[in-house]
């Protein structure tokens, strides 16, 4: 078709080329589609996109959609009449290759491409042509589709070099193919400014110049790329990396690395001394000069000499002062500075310059330059900077800061100067016009020169030994080579050469060389003729050495340069030897450090000696060998007992052979002796060697016989023999054989177990299945074929062990051979709407063989295609059969498809098959629509009208189907969509004649489905479903008169036989449904009265008057049956034989039919109906009528039969089961082959209703293994025979079942299996009962049992027992109900995992059938003998029921008893009876099923022409149950009520209510008025006041009685000695914060310390201070003290005074300190019970609040443990043990209730807010009882008063002291004189900034949860605690204790620890302690302004202006203000300052 079209294109292209230029103008229009590709990124884009051109990102599946472009004209809506356009023909092309031809205007074209190379893409070109542009007057253009990869280039623009200065702007480019609106690019660079940056891919540039492109090929690349640019600098020099990567690509990322090098680098720096301005001109000149092409040499030298210069040198510079220049000779001049140093880059040239300085002039000359003069103007300007560059000629000159000059300070002037490779920065320093200092500084141009530093150089010497004397000579030479050095550098190298001993233990000769040294042509001293290095370029020294001994003399070479590189060699100097001597006598061994050698004693072995020997005359060697037996290798032999070396060969010479078994295990020394005498001389020179042999057994010898590698034959025995292995050393003695296999050798490498190299199925490891025994006999067909196995045997003998390896081939039988053949839709083209089924099998293939099959399927392009095959397969992938559903290829991708079978087999062979179709693709979907949609039953008309549908198989025929409710009451599971109804029309028109519609289901809107099918030629059908609602007609008297007029059209159209008038019987068929459905509609309206049977009876007889030729017309029959059946109840006898004879007539048609024409899915779609009218005949006729037919039931169930033979045909073996349901009874079907159903009963089964067959092998039949079977089984839930006898007594689902043997042409044989078991659903027939269990009267186990009578007809009776428990039980079997004293008569023991036991006659229960776990036996033997010896027709049974301690108290829940007894019922047949002989009980029978077991007494296959049915029926019958008693309340102890727990809980309340008094006393004392101590001996006039806070440690005994006397130490002076009165307020208590106002007379300045002490010899003389705080009250400025220090009274000297300083906030505090600090505050803050009994409680979580928290936390563990408790323990334990267990569950509860605790604490704590501000009262009028107490001595007041008086004169605080004018102020006014100062005051604040604060109703929700838990907990443990026994409770309180004294002790003090050892980890500082003077500040104001503020408050509140009484506000100013209370030293403070106004108590009473 494509080439076909491609000419058409061709031809019309030649067509408009003849016409030339006399031809119309070609119109070019745009293409009519618009082609996208939107992958995971969206739209990607090119610069050379236009409509006509798009780009796509290259991806694995690459999905182009295409749609109408813009103005093409397709129009969205057209009209119903009118036609769309004729979309356009468009060829496809990838890659100038064909792809595929369309002609649509929209859809999506799928292309799988292989990923482009770098740069490269695909093209995918459209060509297009329409009715509406036609060649040649009309071409459309072409759509092009790049599809390629994102392609990035990452360059540097400027500077073109990679080298690149610091700061240097640097600008990077990229260039990308592709861009998308939602990728942006990321560039990072570390160190680089900026280091990241995002940049949207849109933001591009244009194309940048050719000229800044790096390269030629980036320039033409990035011509047609987006261009990117930016701009990025690098502050430090090093290697730096750009990263560019795409943001949502992050796999595309592009690096380059940039050097960053400095610009310049310093080489040295010069300073000279204080020189003279007018009498000390400098003058200095420079020389650089390069003395080779890698060093450059730099000297400076002073014109003027004027001395003391200072010279610093960069690291890599080599100071020199230069062999061929020489030293100054005048005294006008010296060298200033002369290096040398290293560089890599150019040539340099020779640079010389002078620099001038005289008279504040400074004169700068380089070279031939111009010289510059810069006159710097000492005393004219301040100080300057200019800076000269030499560029092409030409100086620039600047200078900076002009500001006024300065004789006090020195004037600098700096100048930069750059020539060429050097620059220059001086700097001349004036000082006082006379004098100034020079400075020098010399830099290298990096840009110009890389300077390589000195560890970058190495000396470069080669030394060499001289060439060997003569004879006559006594001397060698030892030579070196260096580099040839420039005249300049000579002088620079020093060798020294030092020759030792042999022994290196002295200095034989030491010398000294220097390079004028050197030898000419020192290679001729040399023995190698290849240097490493070039001669000429070298130069070489000589040193003679004598030599005085044949050894070599070690000589040590130092090479020295410039004092400042060295380089040492050793090189030993080689002599010659003029006498003979022995080189070497060694015996050769594997290592040179080889002491012993290790020989087998079986084994012959070998010694060889290595002799050498120099000498130039003739020579007589005698050698010997001598053998002595050692004990080790440290202690010498008996050397007078050698061995005896007769049987060794070579004793005599330097090979010696050691025979086999010649020595005797053990250690042996062989010592070699060798002689060698000189000829001429007769000199003898003797040498010797030993080694020690270890004689050993020798190793075992494994072998396996047939060599290394062996093949043998799949089919054949074969043997793996080792018995051939041996131990050299004994013949005889155990061996022990293991065998190993594996399929990868290297398995043996590690000898670890590989599952996928396991040869066998069956091994476990690398050992082999048999591992032991010399021989292993493998057996035929065992392993797999066509595959390497590598068998290794190890023996093992003692600790010796040996292995030999063989490589077994099994080669495999003959090639495969496969059987394809197509058993459903076989036809040229795959119809898709129907099943597709092949068979594979292999038919030479055994069961032996294991074949496995493997499907696969592939497109026509060979693509493997990803195929669902478990759902859109029966059969799977990995079966002989394949089984496709219909629909699966409704919209295939792929015109062909290919199918691949590949089978292997377990001998190794394989074959495969490849099936090639084509699918027949349904027609085109149109549309259709249904008119009117909504209408009335039987009074509208209503019309289906299709189009749009279109197909290339014409004709083209439509189907219209109502859809009826079979499909959703009889289901077929191997149906993918079930469209039974009856057909409304057949036909080829679109459109179907007007025709009436049954009354649509009320439950779903009245509701009518449609099914329209439109069928091609080749039955493909496309279906479209449409809705219609249709509803009761309004009038229903004219409906008897249009139930007969359907009837009567219907007659006149079912008459018709031709072929042709098909539709109009199928039309005359619809209208007999209609008459059936309105039978069904009358029926339920009570107006409308017709005769309902005469008229049933009326429509059944239609129904048998048509032909039932096809498919469709047996559709039309069933239909009509099934929707009569409905209401059989209206149906009489006669009517129900006439619907059961169709049906039967019907399924022998669909029978034939369907093994002619084999479809399965439509033929399946009948039998849904058919047996849906089944059910209902079932139902109503057969079931519930008293008169029942067996001929009726024998006929549905051959209808039945029949139905299920059609359903056998579209079944292949291995699919999966069919199971078909109709509500009432079910049926499912399965096939499958013999070998796959052979013994598969499992062990234990579950399944329910199920029916296992088993075929034995061997058997009289010769059952083939491939023989199908096919099998049905029938499920009813009442039993379809209710005139047979034991109906009433089946107490489960009768099943049937149907085994047949199918034959190659379908045909079906009944077949009876030698056995089947079947499993059968209980409907009932179990006795059941809850058993009472509780523990014994002696508590030792648990117990209970019950009991029930039996009489001489007793047989076997089972009961089970079910429980969750897994333990066991003792079953104790007594007759009668007095138990005690009584004996069992049997006894039991029943386990949960395993089958029941007698425990002592374990032959009792040979006789039951059923055995089991949990399931008790008692057999029909032991009931007969107990009734026969109790004398009596009947006895009562007793069971009774033990197993360990596991219930506390009794429990009916735990364990329940099913009783039952069973027997099976065989039914073979219907007209025959139930049978008990045929099928027997099996062992799985249980409460929920019953397990049968039928065994054939003749073993045969069913005569096919048997007219009865081949169904046989089973189901079960209950026998007679006993009733039961239980007999729990008889066993169980009677627990008593334990009051223990009540009693706890009553003690736990009494306590917290005595708690509650005293905390909420506690709590409202801490909030009553608490007291500032302000020192009544304060004064008015003084100028300084000062609040300090005390802090008392928490440590024992830390607080004092003693007076505290204070003194302040300050910047400006120190205060008297105050003594800190409080009395009668405590102060100075443990763990108190005390406060104290003090003035003093002037004020101090910075306070730096302060001294303390006390004063009194009674109680509590010690005191612990732990910090203290000062705050100037006027500067508001605070100094903290660190103290923690104990202060006591020293009676000897009472006056000493401890003194502390202020401690520095940036000194961390000691870590000691602060981790006693912060734990003290958190474990009086948090520790929920210590905190409760806290001096005082900090914050607003009071003490009530914690307490009430406690109770609820100690009663939820309480009740924790107690459901802990509750639960079963598994076994039973000691008293001990019990103990233990209460601890280890106290321990677990206290963990677990850990959570709650914390959430009460933090609702608590964090959402309430600060209490208002406390209320401080000051005191009034002093009581002298209490100041005259606090007295000092005479002595102490007078140091006091030296103290203070002795003040710094030079103080300015004294100076500058104005004196303030006394005021007259009464006695007892104080306050009012306090108030006067101004002072600022701090207030505490309950919470921290930085702990949260919660909403406000979270306080309400914690005393609800604390309520709620101590409710519910209370009476829980109360509950549950009465029903406990005393040992239980006494546990359970051991276990509370253990949570109680955990949660106190140990939880909280280890949280507390851990997040105090945290927080001390860093170092801390006095900011990281919480302080008093870091909270908010309150002011304290005067009397007047408290008052006006007051006035001013009240009136604006109120509106008017009250007059106060100044007395009544003067007495509450005095008597009230707002201060902080005392608290502990840890308590929380404010972290921030702020000032607030207090008012007066009135004021504030006002406001409130």
């Amino acid at each position: 078709m494509a080439a076909l079209l491609l000419l058409l294109l061709l031809m019309q292209l030649l067509a408009c080329c003849r016409r030339g230029s006399v031809a119309s103008p070609v119109r070019l229009q745009p293409s009519p589609l618009r082609v996208s590709c939107l992958g995971p990124h969206g739209q990607v884009f090119q610069r050379q996109d236009n409509q006509h051109r798009v780009s796509c990102l290259w991806n694995s599946t690459v999905i182009l959609h295409y749609q109408p472009a813009p103005g093409a004209g397709l129009e969205v809506e057209e009209e119903e009449e009118g036609q769309p356009p004729s979309p356009p023909c468009c060829l496809w092309y990838l890659n100038a290759a064909f792809l595929r031809n369309i002609s649509r205007w929209s859809g999506r074209v799928v292309l799988q491409t292989e990923a482009p190379s770098p740069g490269a893409s695909s093209l995918v070109t459209v060509q297009c042509w329409s009715a509406s542009c036609a060649a040649p007057e009309c071409f459309h253009r072409n759509v092009s589709v790049e599809i390629a990869e994102q392609d990035m280039r990452l360059f540097v623009l400027w500077p073109q070099t990679r080298v690149i200065q610091a700061w240097q702007p640097v600008e990077l480019g990229w260039c990308a193919r592709l861009k998308n609106a939602a990728w942006q690019y990321r560039f990072s660079s570390q160190g680089g400014v900026p280091s990241s940056l995002l940049l949207p891919s849109s933001e591009h540039q244009d194309t940048t110049s050719p000229a800044v492109y790096p390269t030629a090929e980036l320039e033409q690349t990035c011509a047609t790329y987006y261009s990117y640019r930016l701009t990025v600098r690098y502050r430090h020099p090093g290697i730096h990396v750009a990263v560019v990567s795409i943001e949502q690509m992050p796999h595309i990322s592009f690096n380059l690395s940039l050097k960053v090098e400095p610009d310049l680098v310093h080489v040295l720096s010069v300073s000279s001394k204080l020189l003279s301005v007018p009498q000390q001109p400098l003058s200095l000149s420079w020389w650089l000069q390069p003395l080779s092409l890698s060093t450059l040499a730099y000297r400076l030298v002073d014109t003027q000499a004027v001395g003391g210069w200072l010279c610093s040198y960069s690291s890599f510079t080599l100071p020199s002062n230069f062999c061929a220049i020489s030293t100054p000779q005048s005294l006008d001049e010296m060298v200033v500075a002369s290096v040398y140093f290293h560089v890599d880059g150019k040539r340099f040239e020779e640079l010389m310059g002078e620099l001038h300085l005289l008279n504040g002039t400074l004169s700068l000359t380089a070279g031939k330059e111009t010289p510059i003069h810069v006159n710097l103007c000492p005393g004219k300007i301040n100080s300057s900077t200019y800076v000269f560059r030499y560029n092409q000629g030409t100086f620039y000159t600047s200078k900076d800061n002009n500001s006024t000059f300065s004789t006090d300070r020195p004037n600098t002037y700096t100048v930069f100067y750059q020539y060429k490779e050097l620059s220059y920065l001086l700097t001349i320093e004036f000082l006082a016009l006379q004098w100034y200092k020079f400075k020098m500084y010399l830099y290298m141009n990096q840009k110009r020169a890389l300077i390589r530093s000195l560890a970058e150089r190495d000396l470069d010497v080669h030394v060499f030994s001289g060439a060997r004397p003569s004879v006559l000579q006594n001397f060698s030479y030892l030579v070196w080579f260096i580099p040839t050095q420039h005249p300049m550098l000579q002088c620079e190298w020093t060798f020294y050469l030092q020759l030792f001993g042999t022994k290196k233990d002295h200095i034989v000769q030491s010398s000294t060389y220097t390079y004028n040294d050197h030898v000419k042509n020192a290679t001729r001293f040399v023995r190698r003729s290849a240097l490493p290095f070039d001669a000429e370029k070298y130069t070489g020294f000589v040193a003679k050495v004598n030599c005085t001994s044949s050894a070599p003399i070690p000589a040590l070479l130092s090479v020295r340069v410039n004092n400042r590189t060295a380089k040492t060699i050793e090189a030993p100097v080689v002599c010659a030897q003029k006498n003979c001597r022995i080189v070497r006598c060694w015996i050769q061994r594997p290592t040179p450090n080889s002491n012993i050698l290790y020989k087998k004693r079986a084994l012959e072995f070998f010694l060889f000696v290595r002799l050498d020997v120099e000498c130039n005359t003739g020579i007589s060697i005698k050698p010997q060998w001598q053998v002595y037996p050692a004990t080790d290798t440290k202690s010498d032999p008996d050397w007078s007992n050698p061995v005896d070396t007769s049987s060794m060969f070579g004793v005599r010479m330097i090979h010696l052979t050691v025979a086999a078994n010649s020595l005797d295990y053990g250690l042996y020394l062989f010592y070699f002796t060798a002689e060698v005498i000189l000829i001429k001389t007769s000199t003898v020179l003797k040498a010797h060697d030993m080694v020690y042999v270890q004689v050993e057994r020798a190793d075992l010898v494994a072998n396996i016989s047939g060599g290394s590698v062996r093949t043998v034959k799949f089919s054949d025995r074969w043997t793996l023999d080792g018995s051939g292995s041996s131990d050299p050393d004994a013949a005889q003695g155990p061996m022990i054989f293991t065998w190993y296999c594996t399929k990868d050798f290297e398995d043996y490498k590690t000898m670890r177990f590989k599952w996928k190299n396991r040869c066998h199925p069956l091994q476990k490891d690398l050992r082999w299945v048999t591992s032991s025994g010399p021989i292993q006999t493998i057996p035929p067909e065992y392993l797999p074929g066509s595959t390497l196995y590598y068998f290794r045997l190890v023996i093992k003998k003692g600790r010796r062990t040996a292995y030999a390896d063989q490589v077994i081939e099994i080669d495999p039988g003959p090639p495969l051979i496969l059987d394809i053949k197509c058993i459903e839709n076989c036809g040229a083209s795959l119809i898709p709407t129907e099943r597709f089924a092949l068979s594979g099998k292999c038919s030479n293939c055994k069961p032996s063989n294991k074949p496995l099959y493997y499907w696969t399927l592939f497109s026509d392009t060979s693509k493997e295609i990803d195929f669902d095959w478990a759902s859109k397969t029966s059969t799977g992938r990995f079966g002989a059969y394949l089984s496709i559903h219909a629909l699966t290829f409704m919209k295939p991708e792929y015109p062909t498809y290919v199918l691949h079978l590949s089978v292997t087999t377990w001998d190794g062979r394989s074959a495969s098959f490849r099936k090639a179709f084509a699918v027949n693709t349904p027609p085109k979907a149109g549309r259709c629509n249904i008119r009117p949609r909504y209408g009335f039953a039987f009074q509208t008309k209503f019309v289906v009208k299709c189009r749009g549908f279109s197909d290339s198989h014409l004709p083209l025929t439509y189907k219209v189907i109502v859809a009826s409710n079979v499909p959703q009451t009889t289901t077929v599971s191997s149906v993918v969509e079930n469209t039974f109804g009856t057909i409304l029309y057949f036909g080829s028109e679109p459109k179907t004649p007007p025709s009436f519609l049954p009354l649509g289901m009320p439950s779903r809107w009245y509701r009518v489905i449609l099914h329209v099918q439109v069928h091609d030629a080749f039955r493909a059908f496309t279906q479209v479903s449409l809705r219609a609602y249709v509803r009761k007609p309004h009038n229903t008297q004219p409906l008897v008169r249009e139930f007969h007029d359907l009837l009567d059209s219907a007659s006149h159209l079912s008459v018709s036989t031709s072929a042709q008038q098909l539709s109009d019987r199928l039309r005359g068929g619809y209208l007999i449904y209609l008459a059936a459905s309105l039978l069904n509609y009358v029926k339920t309206t009570p107006i409308v009265q017709l005769p309902q049977a005469h008229l049933r009876e009326t429509v059944v007889k239609a129904a048998l008057n048509i032909s039932v030729n096809s498919i469709m017309e047996i559709n039309q029959v069933v239909a009509i049956i099934s929707e009569i059946t409905e209401s059989i109840e209206k149906m009489n006898v006669r009517s129900q034989d006439l619907a059961i004879g169709k049906l039967t007539e019907v399924t022998g048609i669909l029978k034939r039919q369907r093994s002619q024409i084999n479809w399965s899915e439509g033929a399946e779609i009948q039998t849904s109906g058919i047996l849906r009218c089944l059910a209902n005949v079932l139902r109503a006729d057969l079931l519930h009528l008293k008169n029942v037919s067996a001929n009726g039931i024998q006929h549905v169930f051959s209808i039945m039969e029949g139905v299920t033979e059609v359903v056998f045909w579209g079944k292949v073996p291995q699919d999966i089961e069919t199971v078909i349901e109709t509500g009432h009874w079910n049926i499912t079907v399965k096939k499958n082959e013999a070998w796959n159903i052979t013994n598969c009963l499992p062990e234990t089964d579950t399944c329910h209703n199920c029916f296992y067959p088993i075929i034995r092998k061997g058997n009289v039949s010769g059952v083939a293994p491939d023989t199908v079977f096919s099998t049905a089984v029938f499920e009813f839930d009442e039993s379809p025979f209710p005139w047979l006898v034991y109906t009433s007594d089946i107490i489960s689902m009768v099943m049937g079942f149907k085994m047949a043997e199918t034959k190659t042409d379908g045909d079906l044989i009944p077949f009876m299996p030698e056995r089947a078991d079947i499993f059968l659903a209980r409907k009932g027939g179990v006795a059941t009962f809850n058993l009472l269990m509780g523990p014994d009267k002696t508590q030792t186990y648990t117990t209970g049992g019950f009991l029930f009578e039996i009489n001489e007809t007793a047989t076997s009776m089972y009961f089970q027992i079910k429980t969750k428990l897994k333990v066991t039980f003792k079953v104790l079997i007594f007759t009668g109900t007095n138990l005690t004293g009584a004996q069992p008569v049997a006894s039991f023991i029943a386990f949960h995992n395993r089958k029941t036991i007698a425990s002592e006659n374990e032959t009792l229960i040979d006789d039951c059938s059923v055995k089991g776990p949990y399931i008790v036996c008692l057999p029909k033997s032991l009931l007969e003998n107990i009734v026969q010896n109790s004398g009596e027709g009947a006895e009562t049974i007793t069971v009774i029921l033990e197993t360990h301690y596991i219930l506390r108290y009794p429990n009916q829940k735990m364990v329940s008893i099913y009783i039952f007894n069973d027997q099976c019922l065989f039914l073979n047949g219907i007209e025959s009876e139930w049978s008990q002989e045929t099928c027997v009980i099996g062992p799985l029978t249980n409460w929920e099923q019953v397990h049968c077991i039928c065994v054939s007494t003749r073993y045969r296959r069913s005569v096919p022409a048997l007219v009865a049915p081949s169904i046989r029926f089973l189901a079960a019958k209950v026998i007679v149950l006993p009733n039961t008693i239980d007999l729990g309340r008889n066993l169980i102890a009677d627990i008593p009520k334990n009051p223990l727990t009540l009693i706890t809980l009553l003690c736990i309340f009494v306590i917290f209510l005595l708690l509650c008094c005293w905390a909420i006393r506690k709590d409202r004392a801490e909030r009553q008025i608490k007291y500032i101590i302000v020192l009544p001996d304060n004064e008015a006039s003084d100028d300084g006041s000062f609040l300090v806070t005390l802090y008392t440690g928490s440590r024992c005994n830390a607080g004092t009685k003693a007076e505290v006397f204070l003194q302040l130490i300050g910047q400006h002076g120190r205060s008297k000695f105050r003594c800190l009165w409080h009395r009668p307020s405590p102060a100075f208590q443990r763990g108190n914060i005390d406060c104290f106002l003090i003035t003093t007379k002037k004020k101090l300045g910075d306070i730096s310390s302060f001294k303390i002490r006390l004063n009194n010899d009674g109680k509590s003389s010690t005191w612990f201070l732990s910090r203290a705080e000062v705050e100037d009250m006027s500067t508001r400025k605070v100094w903290f003290f660190l103290c923690r220090k104990w202060l006591s009274l020293d009676k000897n000297h009472p006056s000493r005074a401890l003194k502390f300083s202020v401690t520095d906030p940036q000194t961390p505090l000691p870590k000691a300190d602060y981790f006693l600090i912060h734990f003290n505050r958190r474990l009086t803050e948090y520790h929920l019970w210590i905190s409760v009994f806290a001096p005082v409680n900090a914050g607003a979580f009071t003490r009530f609040q914690r307490l009430c928290t406690f109770l609820a936390v100690l009663l939820f563990t309480m009740l924790v443990n107690i459901m802990f408790f509750n639960a079963e323990k598994d076994d039973e334990a000691p008293i001990y043990l019990r103990y233990a267990r209460s601890i280890a569950v106290g321990i677990e509860c206290a963990l677990l209730t850990l959570p709650v605790e914390m959430l009460i604490i933090v609702l608590f704590k964090y959402s309430q807010k600060d209490p208002p501000p406390v209320v401080t009262k000051m005191y009034p009028k002093v009581d002298s009882r209490y100041w005259n107490n606090c007295i000092i001595s005479e002595k102490d007041a007078n140091v006091i008063d030296t103290q203070e008086e002795m003040t710094p004169e030079s103080s300015p605080e004294m100076d500058n002291k104005s004196q303030k004018p006394g005021s007259n102020i009464p006695e007892g006014s104080i306050l009012s004189k306090v108030r006067r100062l101004s002072t600022t005051i701090r207030q505490l604040r309950k919470i921290p900034e930085s702990e949260p604060l919660l909403c406000w109703w979270c306080v309400p929700v914690a005393w609800a949860l604390v309520l709620t838990i101590t409710v519910l907990s209370s009476f829980f443990i109360v509950l549950y605690g009465l029903s406990y026994g005393y040992q239980t409770s006494r546990e359970w309180l051991i276990a509370s204790g253990t949570s109680f004294l955990q949660n106190v002790f140990f939880n909280s003090i280890l949280k507390t620890l851990f997040f105090t050892a945290v927080s001390t980890i860093r170092p801390r500082y006095c900011e990281d302690i919480r302080w008093v003077t870091r909270e908010k500040h309150v002011e304290f104001n005067s009397p007047e302004e408290t008052q006006s503020t007051g006035r001013r408050k009240n009136s604006e509140d109120t509106g008017q202006v009250t007059q106060e009484n100044p007395e009544e506000t003067n007495s509450a100013e005095e008597t009230q203000s707002t201060v902080h209370p005392r608290y502990s030293e840890e308590t929380t403070m404010e972290t921030q300052e702020k000032p607030v106004e207090i008012n007066t108590a009135e004021e504030t009473e006002k406001d409130t």
